[in-house]
């Protein structure tokens, strides 16, 4: 029993490196489309290509859970509140980082 605990433990630590990996690729990616995309559009802000990103999943989100019967609210207000929440929480982990 105790080398299958053993055994179960690594497998969860090594799955553990591979979610923080591929998490690392997608802020790595993040950070390089939200650089080239502000500096190729005129008067864009990195502020501006995450609020279009956010938005992007927020759709990509309805869109797949539509699928699921589930019905959420999707009018502006809702969707600027989840924006603002969302990049509120951001700062706060930052913040405690």
């Amino acid at each position: 029993i105790l080398s299958f605990d053993l055994q179960e433990a690594e497998a969860r630590y090594l799955s553990g490196l591979g979610v923080a990996r591929q998490r690392k690729a997608i802020v790595n990616g993040l950070q390089s489309s939200v650089a080239e995309f502000s500096s190729q559009v005129e008067g864009a802000t990195p502020k501006d290509v995450m609020d279009i990103l956010l938005l992007s999943q927020y759709f990509d989100t309805l869109s797949s859970v539509g699928a699921n019967s589930l019905i959420l609210e999707h009018d502006p207000a809702t969707v600027a509140s989840l924006q603002r929440q969302v990049g509120l929480s951001f700062l706060n982990t930052k913040k405690k980082g």
